[in-house]
């Protein structure tokens, strides 16, 4: 809608001094209304003295929206100008540099400056630190903003980026200099009274200019308003489905629906943040990097064409016949043929037969065979990139119909002839070079009702996204070809007959879904008192000092002399539902977005799933007495966070009792390739991948036979620990047959490819290169054997109990579920150090008869099955033994007590009388399963609150630091 009329409404008459009388409209006549001031093409500049709910100005905004007339300042933009904060966040999530109020106080308060003083204070870095201090005159500046254009031409484009977020129609921004770029600081509306006799000229000349005032203020601001959309588009991609004409054409009408749409690369996955939704434009399929576009989309809860289901349905036509069959939608005669399948079956079909592979695609591994000797040739080939091929009978026509479907209607549709000469829309020519039928678009309204209700049916069965629909016509009935993800919208072909139309749906389609797209998790925050925040924000963003050895590389430590830990926890919410709060609480704790977080002593990684992060130890220590007290202090600051930003908390233990692991989803922010490999090759929407949390203990490796000693060591040690550590009863929200369910799911996860796992138990080496030959070369042959690996060819792929981590000179011990408290981590781990230092010497002198790997296997499961109760045969320990030769595992664990008594260091003791004391009374999963046992077999209801409870005491064991009272400790 063209905007006609510019009405700048005043308090004052005093105040329009200078403007046109057509123009100027006194607050009192705005409200009365009438004719002449109720056209719904007039842009309504509200100049009054105040906006504050109730007043004259704050009327004026409200009866302009009700008149269809566009207010600058609108309700909305008032509200945010009244509430600092809420505006600042909105320029900060904008991508506008600030320093916004609260972090502000807090410089303030670190300069030590008193408190009535409103100094800006910058923060620089100052032989080698950061400091606040308040900033010079050359640091600081300040603009007049007119309708979204700055006096100060450095300030043009901030101006105008600000005034899209929030529309006063005259602003002050105030601006300090740091770290190489100007800051905002302060955003103050400006009542034209106050306004010297200069400025008050230059806003008449605004005013008086309505393209100026069209162009940079009303039509830009309420662009930004509706929506902001991303388009994946690859200029370099052959076969995008969407020419770059095409692109400008769908810009032009989105901005005529006031709709910002903006074509982002491959490599811009960060900006993705930035927009309300996604459109790919991009050649799709799960190995695509568009692939990974849409699930990061799903997770930052942004709509998104194609969405990750409808690429993975429509990418493989084995499902979709599969699919299609089942629900009698009519279909060209289809077998699914193997190596195996007789020649006679596919001859059935008729020949000559098509043949195609389940993911090609742009008619290409696609032929039409007319003999069995043809049919051998091109299936061998195509036997030799997939398991299974489609045949299909084959139906000759002069063209396909093409019937594209969005949110369950008919967008457009059109008859793709075919290539001239041949049998299929694309044809190659003996040069290499392609040809195409034409393109024939038939009026949406037009096409066979038949044809386009049969596209209609089809499409349903996918989704409510973008489809295309390939069918053809048979003296029988139309039938359906195959359904496109993805499909082709070309300028002066697909939009032929129904011309902008097309585009202006998609647009509306995507404001549909925005405007219904819940609240995206973690975006408005739980606040506090605003004082109050800026000093958690501060306190905990302070780096926590060690008494560690202030080294990172533990090549030069001896085995034992020190160790790391890393403790894995999920976020969940007041409910105790798992949420995605990792990043936006590592935002908090870093002031900017990251995978990491460094607090000096303890720092923070992402994990594989978003909900779930790792604190670590970032230097190694030499008592792990310290661990404790840096690690529980990075929890309760972390936990602080979770607190007081989202009202959200962190669950320990190795397992959450009932979130659904198909709901998790990848961290997306960095390490991106690395993880979708896995995902490829693996099920990682299982618990397996999705819902396990761990204690690490890492330790130096030494000299190399001192690696070796400790490596056979822990496989001599391991299979005994879930008796001691499991803290994972239940899953899936029942109790569930295993002690230690996270380990139980742990021997399976990796099974696809067992070379990276074995049996958990480590095998046997004699030195580093019998390492590298038992371990990695297996491991690193089967990745080779299977397509794009290579992201994941590290030695990070070891999943065994104990791994060698030759990057850092350390072994990782990775068998220990997460306890209830730090407390309880650091003594598990400290016995584990002790005792495994005293095996280790026992094996390097040569005290030990190593027992059959197999005989350690089967000891290990069966701890992860019973627990403390499991019986094992533990040949190399000193432990009494029945008549069937077995021993009481809590005996085996007292034998391996007292060797590590015997180690242990001496400021580490009491953590030993700890161990000695959950192996009388059970490990953390056996008490859960006995506090839950009298409930079993009540209702859903009954059984869910108890275990409840339980996780909420658990919960509060963590945050305090201290062992579950109902552990009997």
């Amino acid at each position: 809608m063209n905007r006609t009329r510019i009405l700048a409404v005043v308090s004052d008459p005093a105040d329009a001094r200078g403007l046109p009388a057509n123009v100027a409209v006194p607050a009192e006549r705005y409200l009365e209304g009438g004719a002449e001031l109720a056209d719904p093409r007039a842009l309504v500049v509200n100049l009054c003295r105040s906006w504050a709910y109730g007043s004259e100005g704050y009327y004026v905004s409200l009866l302009a929206d009700a008149r269809g007339q566009h207010a600058v300042p609108s309700v909305e933009e008032s509200e945010q100008l009244a509430k600092p904060n809420n505006l600042f966040r909105i320029l900060q999530e904008a991508g506008v540099p600030t320093v916004d109020p609260e972090e502000m106080a807090s410089r303030r308060r670190s300069a030590e400056l008193a408190e009535d003083d409103a100094a800006t204070v910058v923060r620089v870095c100052e032989e080698g630190a950061w400091v606040c201090r308040p900033a010079r005159e050359d640091e600081l500046a300040q603009t007049l903003v007119l309708l979204g254009g700055a006096e100060d031409a450095r300030f043009r484009n901030t101006a105008l980026y600000v005034y899209r977020e929030c529309s006063a129609p005259v602003m002050r921004l105030r601006l300090a200099r740091e770290e190489g770029e100007w800051k905002v600081t302060e955003v103050a509306a400006v009542p034209v009274h106050l306004l010297d006799e200069a400025e008050s000229a230059r806003l008449v000349e605004v005013l008086g200019d309505p393209r100026r005032v069209l162009r940079r203020g009303a039509q830009e601001a309420r662009e930004e308003r509706r929506a902001s959309i991303a388009v994946l588009h690859d200029a370099n991609d052959p076969f995008s489905p969407s020419s770059p004409e095409t692109l400008d054409r769908l810009e032009r009408v989105a901005a005529r629906m006031n709709v910002h749409l903006r074509r982002i690369g491959v490599d811009e996955m960060h900006k993705l943040p930035e927009y309300d939704a996604l459109f790919i434009r991009a050649l799709t399929g799960v190995s695509e990097p568009a692939f990974q576009f849409a699930l990061r989309a799903e997770a930052l809860g942004i709509p998104v064409v194609d969405d990750s289901q409808s690429i993975i349905r429509c990418g493989n036509k084995v499902f979709l016949e599969e699919l299609l069959r089942r629900e009698g939608i009519p279909t060209p005669r289809t077998r699914i043929v193997t190596r195996h399948t007789p020649w006679h079956d596919v001859a059935e079909l008729g020949l000559p037969v098509v043949i195609k592979l389940p993911d090609g695609s742009f008619s290409a591994a696609v032929h039409k065979v007319s003999s069995h000797d043809e049919f051998r040739r091109r299936a061998d080939e195509m036997f030799r990139r997939s398991p299974l091929i489609i045949a299909q009978e084959f139906l000759p026509t002069d063209y396909d119909w093409r019937v594209t479907v969005l949110d369950g209607r008919v967008l457009f549709a059109a008859r793709y002839h075919m290539a001239r000469g041949h049998w299929q829309i694309r044809a190659e020519t003996a040069a290499g070079k392609e040809r195409y039928g034409r393109v024939e678009a038939v009026a949406r309204d037009a096409a066979p009702p038949e044809v386009a209700g049969l596209a209609l049916r089809a499409a349903a069965l996918i989704g409510d996204g973008l489809y295309g629909v390939d069918l053809k016509e048979t003296p029988d009935g139309p039938v359906v070809i195959e359904i496109n993800d993805n499909p082709n919208l070309d300028v002066g072909y697909d939009d032929a007959a129904d011309g902008a139309v097309i585009y202006q749906d998609v647009i509306e389609f995507f404001l549909k879904r925005i405007e219904q797209a819940p609240e995206r998790e973690a975006a408005a925050p739980q606040r506090t008192d605003a004082e109050s925040e800026a000093v958690l924000l501060e306190k905990i963003r302070k780096p926590i000092a060690s008494a560690s050895t202030g080294q990172r590389d533990a090549r030069h430590f001896k085995p034992f002399e020190v160790a790391g830990m890393e403790l894995e926890y999920p976020t969940v919410d007041r409910d105790l539902n798992v949420v995605s709060l990792v990043e936006p609480a590592f935002k908090a704790l870093a002031g900017r977005g990251t995978s990491d977080v460094d607090l000096g002593a303890v720092g923070f990684s992402n994990e594989i799933a978003d909900h779930v992060f790792e604190v670590k130890t970032q230097a190694p220590v030499r008592s792990l007495l310290e661990a404790e007290r840096v690690l529980a202090e990075g929890v309760q600051r972390f936990s602080a966070v979770l607190r007081a930003e989202f009202g959200a908390r962190l669950l320990p233990t190795g397992m959450h009792p009932w979130f659904d692991p198909r709901k998790g989803k990848l961290w997306t922010r960095s390490g991106l390739r690395v993880y979708t490999t896995y995902a490829r090759l693996f099920d990682v929407r299982t618990h397996g991948w999705m819902n396990v949390q761990a204690s690490h203990l890492n330790l130096p490796l030494g000299r190399e036979v001192d690696a070796i000693a400790m490596h056979t060591a822990s496989a001599l040690l391991i299979p005994y620990l879930p008796a001691l550590a499991a803290s994972t009863p239940m899953y899936d929200g029942e109790l569930q047959p295993a002690a230690d369910g996270r380990l139980a799911w742990i021997l399976e996860h990796q099974a696809r490819i067992p070379e990276s796992c074995g049996e958990l138990v480590p095998e046997y080496v004699d030195s580093f290169a019998d390492y590298r030959k038992k371990i990695f070369a297996p491991m690193y042959a089967a990745l080779d054997r299977l397509p794009d690996t290579g992201a994941i060819r590290h030695e990070f792929f070891n999943a065994r109990g104990a791994v060698f981590k030759f990057s850092r000179r350390a072994m990782e011990v990775r068998v220990l579920d997460t306890q209830e408290c730090v407390r309880m981590d650091v003594a598990i781990a400290s016995f584990v150090r002790s005792a495994l230092k005293h095996l280790t010497g026992r094996v390097a002198d040569g005290k030990v008869d190593l027992p059959d790997h197999a005989v350690l296997v089967q000891d290990f499961r069966a701890c992860i099955r019973d627990g403390s109760r499991a019986r094992v045969h533990a040949p190399h320990l000193d432990a009494p033994r029945g008549p069937d030769g077995l021993c009481d595992v809590r005996d085996v664990l007292d034998a391996l007590l007292s060797s590590a008594r015997r180690s242990v260091r001496r400021d580490e003791a009491h953590y030993l009388d700890l161990v000695g004391r959950v192996i009388r009374t059970g490990t953390l999963s056996e008490r859960i399963r006995a506090e839950l046992a009298p409930v079993a077999d009540a209702d859903d209801e009954t059984f869910t609150e108890a275990a409840r409870r339980i996780y909420i005491e658990l919960i509060e064991c963590l945050e305090a630091n201290e062992p579950w009272a109902r552990r009997g400790l």
